[in-house]
């Protein structure tokens, strides 16, 4: 690691930053080809090994849509252990430090999440999406604007009320694959 400081030269860079990595989630999301459970669980503990601190785990949304993510409770799981969390410590990683991120863009995906919390394998942090084209968003979520607002208030008091953190997302600011840019 270089001991260059950057904020010496450039005074309003940050001192730090956090990396976070989303190659099991969004990387994986559309390939056609299953991945092994295993396989997704062991590029995320490579990834924690690496020093990755916030990782993006799965999608807790519909598997009929998207099959790959219908191991979503054992890659959880998978992270979660004990035998995981005694190899982080030995190499000096403190496993609290890790977050764990699920997406969801329904309600129920973070019901899921708060189910799986109360099994102690849940995310630390669930990420909701929302797209700026509503054909788009309506496509990936079967509801309106207004009615993902009005949901993503219920989710958000609920992540609160359950101890998980909420983080929303914006998706096709540049352009929608749908109605173009």
């Amino acid at each position: 690691m270089s001991q260059y400081d950057m904020s010496k030269d450039h005074p309003r860079m940050p001192k730090k930053v956090r990396l976070g990595d989303i190659t099991v989630r969004d990387g994986f999301q559309h390939e056609e080809i299953w991945i092994p459970t295993e396989a997704k669980i062991y590029y995320l503990q490579e990834l924690a090994f690496a020093g990755i601190q916030r990782l993006e785990v799965t999608n807790l949304g519909n598997t009929r849509i998207m099959p790959q993510f219908r191991d979503a409770e054992e890659v959880l799981e998978g992270v979660r252990t004990d035998i995981f969390n005694k190899r982080l410590a030995a190499r000096g990683i403190d496993p609290g430090t890790i977050e764990w991120t699920a997406v969801t863009i329904r309600e129920s995906g973070v019901d899921r999440a708060i189910m799986l919390k109360e099994k102690d394998c849940g995310p630390d942090r669930v990420l909701m999406m929302v797209s700026t084209d509503e054909e788009h968003h309506f496509a990936n979520s079967a509801t309106t604007l207004p009615q993902y607002w009005r949901e993503a208030e219920r989710c958000i008091r609920k992540c609160k009320d359950a101890g998980i953190k909420m983080c929303g997302t914006v998706s096709t600011i540049w352009g929608s694959p749908i109605s173009g840019p």
